[in-house]
């Protein structure tokens, strides 16, 4: 795929966004990337990020690019067009680039605070279970663009590699492009070029308010609402707080032809979810629709996932898929790192496994514990991320100062940050709860420490290990350093508990 440097500048300028350009006549650009190590001859570089420095642009030019655009000039001899927003300019960019491969396949944005990764799981399997169907995802986890799949980096790439996704999607064939769509690629413009076929506003709870995210739970609530002004249908969840707002937002959108709805309370809405029961091996519940009443059964358990599977369920109708394969998806779909229980055959010892990290997924994690083990202790071992979210320190601590009866603080990607001032944070919520904690910087012993404490106390214990799911990486001193995830050590712990 190629496109000249002389076009690109046109669409720059009229969409507004070209303030100057410097250019050596016809050029050819063979792709497009922002960074300096991966250019390839004849791509254009895109100058971008507050730590961006002139030495990544000359990498870049000695490397092959042919161009640049940025925000401003800089002191290298090569052809350049200079933007007003580069954000923007890469998601216009990238459109034109690849001719807009997203209207090459059914594509659904999935939003909210909690369950945009189990979501997007629910419908990868029941797309799956459709004959003849090719299907890709993009998620916080992992991705698979139907050539390429692997470990993702963020929730919603940059414009750049969300698009190549694309184009890769449409290359293989792919019907179906599911993707998670993060407050922050709405607020940046990630997806400001992106035309979804649905949208779908889980829930919505504070979550990423920091300096370096959002100020405030307006700003990161306006940043969510924005999916509406890409999407054709819009899925809303009627039992989410503020819903009323999330359907006015739907409703005034210029885009949104079509507005479908879920609940678990409210029968009227389209999708209906009663007659719930709550098993350690998975939900059961009764769906009730205008065209279908039947039970449906969930590999996965955990009652705050029927709401994320009711949202799959609108969609995968939508899109014409019988009920015969939304059920067997839903029967079959488990996702690692997502309500992953194990138990021990000595010991009346239970562990959760589960990427809740948000003030909203611990209270559901916490009421699925209690729901699913009635009579048991519940330990929680946890921690908060370093150098985002801030608020989520107070928040988690709060939740579990009040839910848990045994809670073991420890690290959970610092980043560049102490994980013991994070921890103290932490504590400082814990204890306005009245509640008391262990602090266990280590995560694998700390881990260790809950097994070894639920054995001493001969007592049910549900030890729910938060926050880190299948992640096999942990975010420290600037790095990612290899960690055999939370379901390795748990394993490993019960393994020799049982010998």
């Amino acid at each position: 795929m190629s496109e000249t440097l002389e076009h690109i500048a046109a669409v720059l300028s009229q969409r507004g966004l070209l303030k100057d350009q410097t250019l050596p006549g016809h050029q050819e650009v063979t792709g497009l990337t922002f960074n300096s190590r991966d250019v390839q001859e004849g791509q254009i570089f895109f100058c971008k990020g507050k730590a961006f420095k002139e030495a990544y642009l000359r990498e870049a030019l000695e490397r092959g690019a042919c161009a640049y655009i940025s925000e401003q000039t800089y002191s290298v001899e090569a052809p350049a067009l200079i933007v007003k927003d580069i954000r923007l300019a890469m998601s216009v960019v990238a459109d034109f680039f690849y001719k807009k491969p997203y209207q090459a396949f059914h594509l659904t944005g999935i939003t909210g605070t909690k369950g945009k990764t189990t979501t997007t799981g629910y419908l990868q399997s029941i797309f799956q279970e459709v004959e003849g169907n090719r299907s890709a995802y993009l998620s916080s986890s992992h991705f698979d663009d139907g050539l390429e799949a692997g470990t993702s980096h963020m929730t919603t790439p940059e414009a750049l590699e969300l698009f190549r996704r694309f184009d890769h999607a449409r290359e293989s064939g792919c019907q179906y492009f599911t993707m998670e769509v993060s407050s922050q690629a709405l607020k940046y413009g990630r997806v400001a070029e992106v035309e979804f076929e649905v949208g779908a506003f889980l829930n919505i709870s504070p979550d990423h308010i920091s300096p370096v995210e959002h100020p405030n739970f307006e700003d990161y609530f306006q940043s969510k609402l924005k999916l509406f002004q890409h999407s054709k249908v819009a899925v809303l969840n009627k039992d989410s707080d503020h819903f009323d707002r999330i359907l006015q937002a739907a409703q005034s959108s210029e885009t949104v032809e079509k507005i479908l709805t879920v609940s678990m309370k409210d029968e009227s809405a389209d999708y209906y979810a009663c007659e719930v029961e709550s098993k350690p091996e998975g939900e059961h519940f009764t769906l009730k629709t205008a065209d279908f009443t039947g039970r449906v059964v969930m590999a996965m358990p955990g009652i705050f996932n029927i709401e994320n599977a009711l949202v799959a369920i609108a969609i995968a109708r939508y899109y014409g898929v019988s009920y015969a394969d939304i059920l067997k998806g839903l029967a079959r779909c488990k996702a690692q790192g997502r309500m992953e229980i194990y138990h021990s055959k000595r010991y009346p010892i239970q562990v959760v496994v589960d990427f809740a990290h948000n003030k909203l997924s611990f209270e559901k994690l916490f009421q699925a514990a209690r729901e699913m083990y009635p009579k048991a202790k519940v330990t929680i071992v946890f921690g908060a991320p370093g150098n985002k979210a801030e608020s989520r320190r107070k928040d988690l601590g709060q939740v579990a100062g009040k839910w848990a009866d045994h809670i073991i603080v420890t690290m959970d990607d610092p980043g560049t940050e102490d994980p013991q001032k994070i921890s103290e944070e932490i504590l400082v919520a814990i204890h306005e709860q009245k509640a008391t904690a262990q602090v266990v910087i280590d995560r694998p012993k700390a881990i260790a420490l809950a097994f070894d404490q639920a054995v001493e106390s001969q007592e049910e214990t549900v030890i729910l290990l938060a926050g880190k799911g299948d992640e096999d990486t942990m975010k420290l001193d600037g790095k990612d350093c290899p960690y055999a995830t939370d379901t390795y050590y748990a394993l490993k712990k019960l393994e020799e508990l049982d010998r």
